[in-house]
């Protein structure tokens, strides 16, 4: 199942739990795309968080970059992040097909 999870509530639970819902799926073999939304750049920025950590394991789980919104604030978070934390985030291509994912979950 291929599955594309929007993280965009500026709780630090519910990003917690639905990145850790990425990871778990991706570990059973689905394919997952991380959409970070800027609410959620604030715990990126900590470096105790829990999304922090778990961003710089995407690659431990065979997930492609996180995808970051096409905007001046990417830029700056990309920036401000310590390297190996920045090479798990990309900017969102220009053309997303929705219809290429069997779900779309967002938080």
């Amino acid at each position: 199942m291929k599955l594309l999870i929007r993280l965009h509530t500026a709780t630090e639970m519910a990003s917690y739990e639905s990145c850790a819902l990425a990871l778990t799926l991706a570990t059973f073999g689905h394919e997952v795309q991380l959409y970070l939304d800027a609410p959620v750049f604030g715990f990126l920025m900590q470096p105790n968080s829990r999304l922090h950590g778990m961003i710089q394991s995407l690659e431990l789980y065979d997930m492609p970059a996180a995808w970051l919104p096409d905007d001046v604030f990417s830029g700056w978070i990309a920036g401000m992040l310590p390297a190996d934390l920045a090479t798990q985030l990309t900017l969102i291509p220009e053309v997303v097909n929705s219809q290429d994912f069997d779900q779309i979950l967002v938080f």
